[in-house]
């Protein structure tokens, strides 16, 4: 979000991301839609929208899910034989990804033909190479994170506080 704040450099990414993909290198025809999430990966998706001269959609938060993961697709409807196309600006579990194709699924009325490929602007799994089945993630930037479960944790046994970036980064940098 720190990046994609600045339009002009989501633009730039996203046409990085979208000469990356190209049609014939990754993407075995050119996509009619491209899709993203809420919220963050909405104005980036829609900015490889623009790139590959594709229709632009969004799945929205369900506002009856407490825990904010559950997502619809209720406002627009993608015509059979469209080729759709996902785009993220982020992946570090398959989580959101799936959710969107589940929504889009269930809420489209028609059926969905995803491409094979899902466009990520930072993919940072626990361990590279992913195997996603039959999806297949293309990056700009690919980097693996130490992630393990607090029982296994080294830093964890040794006392050290676990903290989640988002909500604890001055204590993490020492920034305010």
């Amino acid at each position: 979000m720190r990046v994609l704040k600045y339009p002009n450099l989501a633009e730039i990414l996203a046409k990085q991301l979208a000469k990356r993909l190209e049609y014939g290198h990754y993407l075995p025809v050119q996509p009619d839609w491209v899709i993203g999430s809420a919220y963050a990966a909405i104005t980036f998706s829609y900015e490889v929208a623009k790139a590959l001269g594709a229709i632009h959609g969004f799945v929205e938060k369900d506002p009856a899910d407490p825990k904010g993961k559950k997502m619809l697709w209720a406002r627009m409807k993608i015509p059979v034989g469209s080729h759709v196309l996902q785009v993220e600006e982020l992946v570090t579990t398959s989580g959101t990804f799936q959710e969107v194709r589940r929504a889009v699924e269930e809420g489209n009325g028609e059926p969905v033909n995803f491409l094979p490929v899902v466009g990520v602007l930072v993919h940072r799994p626990p361990k590279l190479p992913v195997d996603y089945g039959d999806r297949k993630v293309v990056a700009l930037i690919g980097r693996a994170i130490w992630a393990v479960d607090p029982k296994d944790c080294p830093l964890c046994k040794g006392g050290s506080i676990r903290y989640r970036p988002k909500t604890h980064w001055a204590e993490l940098t020492g920034k305010k």
